[in-house]
């Protein structure tokens, strides 16, 4: 996750999470010096789980999408004239019948992609760090 990335990026640059003592520097030079690298690490970890977060919104957003496209036209074939009631798969099932459990099934599964995507709400936490990442440039 983004934590993982960037911890090894704080131990990669050599400072922890703690506060800054500036009392541990004996010129304004090395203060300035080891705000400026706070900073970065800082932007850098914003950068990180801003990333993380979009991909991880768009993992989820795309199949629903694709799957509501999905819903919207077999939806409107099963309803047409193109599929007629003799029509069948494998001398069994009537191929209305199948779309209509397709319609079903895919509906079942967008509905659960929404549920995740409003319970994880990764939209709000890539904002937020999106907005930290920018206030520190």
């Amino acid at each position: 996750g983004p934590s993982h990335l960037a911890n090894q990026l704080t131990k990669k640059m050599g400072i922890q999470d703690q506060q800054l003592d500036f009392e541990d520097f004996s010129t304004d030079t090395e203060k300035l010096s080891a705000i400026l690298k706070r900073t970065e690490i800082s932007s850098q970890k914003h950068k990180l789980s801003y990333e993380y977060y979009r991909c991880r919104k768009f993992l989820i957003l795309l199949p629903s999408v694709v799957g509501c496209a999905s819903i919207g036209i077999l939806g409107f074939v099963v309803t047409t004239d193109a599929i007629k009631r003799h029509m069948k798969v494998n001398n069994s099932i009537q191929v209305e019948d199948l779309l209509t459990l397709l319609v079903g099934c895919l509906g079942f599964m967008v509905g659960v992609l929404i549920l995740l995507m409003n319970q994880w709400d990764f939209g709000s936490r890539e904002s937020m760090h999106l907005g930290a990442l920018m206030e520190l440039e």
